[in-house]
């Protein structure tokens, strides 16, 4: 009975223990600006710094359809990386 609730419980106490070390991005232009700069001009396989980090950003890729531009973003720190996806409609910001 006790092994019955105690695999739920322990799971959402590693889950909520993981969630609690993970750092969350907001990134818009005023607070990353070299970043946007790249996504507006750069070329895929772009590589920069974030100077307010120090994270390096790597422009991993560019796709288009009718209606928006996106391009994938790889930001690695000396411990961490993740991807963030950028997407903009046709004379609008980037979100």
């Amino acid at each position: 009975m006790i092994g019955r609730f105690s695999i739920p419980i322990i799971t959402l106490v590693v889950f909520a223990s993981c969630s609690s070390f993970n750092q969350t991005h907001s990134f818009d232009r005023s607070s990353h600006p070299e970043m946007f700069a790249a996504l507006d001009a750069m070329p895929d396989d772009y590589q920069g710094e974030l100077t307010s980090s120090g994270e390096i950003f790597h422009i991993k890729s560019t796709h288009v359809n009718e209606t928006k531009l996106c391009r994938l973003v790889v930001i690695k720190g000396k411990e961490t990386f993740h991807g963030e996806s950028f997407c903009k409609i046709k004379g609008g910001e980037w979100r």
